[in-house]
């Protein structure tokens, strides 16, 4: 008797039925950017559930595109890339960068969900350039609802930035107040840092020199970066 399923000989669907289910794309670019651990990914996909991660990781792991790496002596799982998963990362930058260059992320940019992105700003916090010990800095905006208005990022040399849901009880060195709408313009490349500072859509309160090395530790995304490329490809 033939299978109602039918069989996939083109390798573009069988890619498609691969990728497609609801938030594989989302995990594997937050594994991609650093995360490796359950509760890392969670706070960077918000909207996925615990259960639908557990069976999302387990499909990749299936897939062969994940690996799951248990420490007996420390009692974490972490979750590592494959091969085939890190073959994946310029279809993903391509598929980002297709949709920089076709869709129209500003009318999308105010329903930002501010959590992911301070999660993911994280990423792009280069402490080479903060002073030597630790450095809070105090993110609020002002828009969102009072849950979801003040975030604290926590900078130590030689460890991972941290952020903070609650104050954390240290002094803030450096208070940056924006809309998240403008925020996010400006770490995707929309707007220039520089300018949305001069017309006070950007506040910065604090130590001076943390404030004015701002354009150095706050390294932008890599569609900022690429912009006239990413917008032009021909051209570039």
């Amino acid at each position: 008797m033939r299978s109602e399923r039918p069989t996939l000989f083109c390798p573009v669907k069988m890619a498609s039925e691969m990728l497609a289910p609801k938030w594989t794309i989302q995990i594997l670019a937050e594994l991609w950017w650093g995360s490796s651990r359950f509760n890392e990914l969670r706070r960077g996909i918000p909207g996925l559930s615990p259960s639908l991660l557990a069976k999302r990781l387990r499909e990749l792991e299936a897939n062969g595109m994940v690996e799951r790496v248990d420490d007996p002596a420390s009692g974490t799982v972490e979750y590592i890339r494959t091969q085939s998963a890190i073959e994946l990362e310029p279809v993903i930058q391509a598929l980002g960068e297709w949709a920089y260059r076709n869709t129209n992320v500003h009318d999308t940019m105010c329903h930002a969900e501010p959590r992911s992105f301070i999660w993911h700003l994280r990423h792009n916090i280069d402490t080479d350039h903060l002073p030597r010990r630790r450095v809070t800095m105090q993110m609020t905006f002002p828009e969102q609802p009072e849950e979801a208005r003040n975030f604290w990022i926590v900078c130590k040399p030689g460890e991972p930035v941290d952020v903070c849901y609650l104050n954390p009880g240290f002094d803030v060195d450096l208070f940056i107040r924006a809309a998240l709408e403008t925020m996010v313009s400006v770490y995707f490349g929309y707007t220039r840092l520089a300018a949305e500072i001069d017309r006070d859509r950007v506040s910065l309160i604090g130590e001076m020199a943390i404030a004015r090395s701002i354009g150095k530790w706050l390294v932008l995304s890599s569609y900022a970066r690429r912009r006239e490329a990413i917008l032009d490809p021909a051209r570039a």
